[in-house]
């Protein structure tokens, strides 16, 4: 018995310091944070974000670009066609915390592809499964190359949130790789569980992404499944593609598959804010939640590096409407009903008695122009110049789209064209 008294206390002096270490490894692995998630997206300061990472690696990830042939292409899904962009292993540093190995990779369409300051993803716990900072496990960085003003993200994603249509949250990175400056990147938070239980309180559904992909017979497939059960996702997919193909596409048919009191204010704060390249601009930059609370789609917004603009910049054309935009096909198709008109009108004068306040919305250009401009690179110097333009954005947008609905929203009925695709049809032989 005494043998045994002594040797319990030996496995206790011996144990209990690699329990502890095991524990201090454990607490490791699942956060290396300092802070909080708040303070991490918190608005009034610059995080510092320290890369290094291999010059060979570095020189693979910056020039690589992604094929427009393989995006266009509608007969291969998402999910099984080949990815653009290689993620690399990378040293990572937030605001001076050393987080360590992670995986980086190129991301972005065509647009906002740059070899010198690519858009970055970074992956936290590739290599240590459960490791995160301030819990988060996926850090996305834009590199706003479409936005000289860097401030559309920002400003964007606030108005949604603001107004109760789900988006992510947005703050400031300062970015350095190998210890060169990179700039001011837009830190965006990625569409993962914390922002669905937040915007909807539940992440047990389905979440797709849409890039250049809309509600089109034989599309089913384009739109690129994420998270959830992707069956009864793509089930109720290719129901709203067969209501929107036949007669029978009235509001409340719509409203079945829909959740028209979310898609409304989504839709109202696109055609408030310019957003030219998001779902109801250009087909574009959209997230669709099929909800278990509703079992209905709710629309979110993604890349919003492309607002305040009066017109779009794609097919331009000055007879449309600056104050709704028409080319997704369910924004389409609502449209066309008179009812649904008067709908998105009381929705645009709501949100513009709410939440369109210039005073506010210029005070926030002037305090980020202070606080990012002296952080810049070289590529971002025609910021201030472009942030003027949203500046007269802001100023005049009451009054546009006052002039333009006071009476009644306008009609438009020019049909969205689907957007272009490449399919492959066959195989030649040449000499």
């Amino acid at each position: 018995m005494k043998l045994a008294t002594n040797s319990w206390r030996f496995i206790r002096l011996f144990f209990t310091p690699v329990a502890c270490l095991l524990l201090a490894t454990a607490a490791r692995a699942e956060d290396l944070a300092p802070y909080s998630f708040d303070h991490f997206f918190d608005t009034s300061r610059l995080v510092k974000i320290d890369l290094k990472v291999d010059p060979g690696d570095w020189n693979k990830l910056r020039v690589q670009h992604r094929s427009l042939v393989k995006t266009l292409r509608t007969d291969i899904p998402p999910s099984e066609r080949e990815k653009p962009f290689d993620y690399v292993p990378a040293n990572l540093a937030i605001d001076g915390t050393d987080v360590g190995k992670v995986a980086i990779r190129k991301k972005g369409f065509v647009g906002s592809l740059d070899p010198n300051r690519p858009s970055f993803k970074i992956q936290i716990d590739k290599y240590e499964k459960k490791k995160m900072f301030a819990g988060v496990d996926t850090l996305t960085l834009n590199n706003n190359k479409q936005d000289g003003s860097i401030v559309s993200q920002y400003m964007g994603y606030a108005v949604f949130n603001q107004a109760g249509s789900p988006a992510p949250r947005c703050a400031f990175a300062k970015v350095t790789v190998n210890g060169k400056n990179l700039g001011i990147y837009s830190h965006v938070e990625s569409m993962r569980k914390p922002l669905l239980v937040r915007g909807f309180g539940n992440d047990a559904g389905t979440l797709y992404e849409g890039t250049v992909v809309d509600f089109y017979e034989d599309w089913e497939g384009s739109l690129e499944h994420k998270r959830g059960d992707d069956k009864p996702g793509r089930e109720k997919i290719r129901q709203l593609i067969q209501l929107l193909e036949s007669e029978e596409a009235s509001e409340e048919a719509i409203g079945r598959l829909v959740d028209l009191d979310s898609f409304y204010r989504f839709w109202a704060i696109e055609g408030l804010l310019g957003f030219w390249d998001g779902y109801s601009g250009n087909a574009n930059n959209f997230f669709i939640y099929l909800n278990p609370k509703t079992d209905r789609f709710h629309f979110m917004p993604w890349g919003a590096d492309a607002l305040f603009r009066k017109r779009s910049m794609l097919n331009f054309n000055f007879r449309a409407p600056v104050s709704v935009k028409t080319k997704g096909r369910v924004a389409y198709r609502l449209y066309q009903l008179p009812e649904s008109r008067e709908r998105y009108r009381k929705t645009l004068h709501g949100l513009l008695k709410e939440h369109w306040v210039e005073d506010k919305l210029l005070a926030e250009c002037d305090r980020i122009e202070a606080l990012i401009q002296p952080h810049l690179s070289r590529e971002q110097q025609r910021f201030s110049r472009s942030l003027d333009g949203t500046r007269d954005f802001i100023e005049a947008r009451r009054r546009d789209l006052m002039k333009e609905t006071g009476g009644g929203m306008p009609e438009w009925r020019k049909e969205p064209k689907a957007p272009p695709v490449i399919a492959a049809i066959g195989k030649i032989k040449a000499k």
